[in-house]
């Protein structure tokens, strides 16, 4: 079950990554890794560094409000602001989610656009 989960994930992020190309987004890193936090996707288009998580399901039981937990926006956050430091960037950020749904034969794509904000705690 981990496995074909783990798979179905990997696909996902693909198909995410193949979208954004399309889309004319310049990948920059898939699966960038800070400390405990791995970023699914960091891209840039214009004068946007975009941090995407992807999230593929079998099913959309879920609310898409509810893929990214309050404690994981922060872990990404935190690994975000590393990434710009590290690479002294300066460019507007923005996180996004992009939702995968997978059914029998097709995968369906939804691009949510500044998906989280930083807070302030």
């Amino acid at each position: 079950m981990v496995n074909n989960r783990h798979k179905t994930g990997k696909i996902g992020e693909q198909k995410a990554l193949d979208f954004l190309m399309e889309n004319n987004y310049e990948i920059l890193f898939s699966n960038w890794r800070f400390q405990k936090c791995e970023i699914d996707i960091v891209a840039k288009k214009n004068n946007e560094l975009i941090f995407v998580e992807v999230k593929t399901r079998t099913s959309s039981l879920l609310s898409e409000e509810n893929l990214i937990s309050i404690s994981q926006q922060k872990r990404i956050i935190n690994a975000a602001d590393h990434f710009v430091k590290q690479n002294e960037l300066d460019y507007n950020i923005r996180f996004d989610m992009i939702f995968v749904e997978r059914s029998l034969n097709s995968f369906k794509l939804t691009h949510f656009k500044e998906f989280f904000k930083p807070t302030i705690d």
